[in-house]
């Protein structure tokens, strides 16, 4: 089941382009996200922002959305790139580089982060957004 993991993670992921604080703030844009992503979570799905200062926990995809609304707040764009995906099995690691530009800024600032996936019987039961990637990488036993 691990490859199918993986691969449905890599369908999730909006391309490198897409503006994440967009896509998470209007309605219309996450009524589509909403209608894709719900059939693939698990009933208890559960959403959690382990970030400098912050580490809260949400359930459903309105958690997941939420914990983005309350992260992407002070960002006027947002907006992430994959370098790598690693199969662990029931759980899939994204390193990711995510860009952001406030609005009192003309450049973006990159922040290298990770989110673990934990799967179970084929769908996704657990988001985990990591600032830090070495945390992430201990956190599933790795290192950097």
């Amino acid at each position: 089941m691990s490859q199918e993991n993986v691969e449905l993670v890599k369908a999730l992921v909006p391309q490198p382009d897409t503006d994440w604080a967009e896509l998470v703030r209007d309605e219309g844009a996450f009524a589509v996200v909403r209608e894709a992503v719900s059939p693939l979570l698990t009933d208890d799905f559960e959403s959690v922002m382990v970030w400098p200062a912050v580490n809260r926990t949400y359930a459903g995809l309105e958690g997941l959305r939420k914990n983005w609304l309350d992260w992407l707040e002070p960002w006027a764009t947002y907006r992430i790139t994959i370098d790598e995906l690693i199969d662990l099995g029931e759980r899939v690691v994204v390193l990711s580089r995510n860009h952001g530009r406030r609005e009192d800024m003309e450049t973006e600032v990159e922040l290298i982060g990770a989110a673990i996936l934990t799967f179970r019987d084929g769908k996704i039961a657990r988001w985990e957004d990591y600032a830090d990637r070495a945390e992430a990488l201990e956190a599933v036993g790795l290192s950097d």
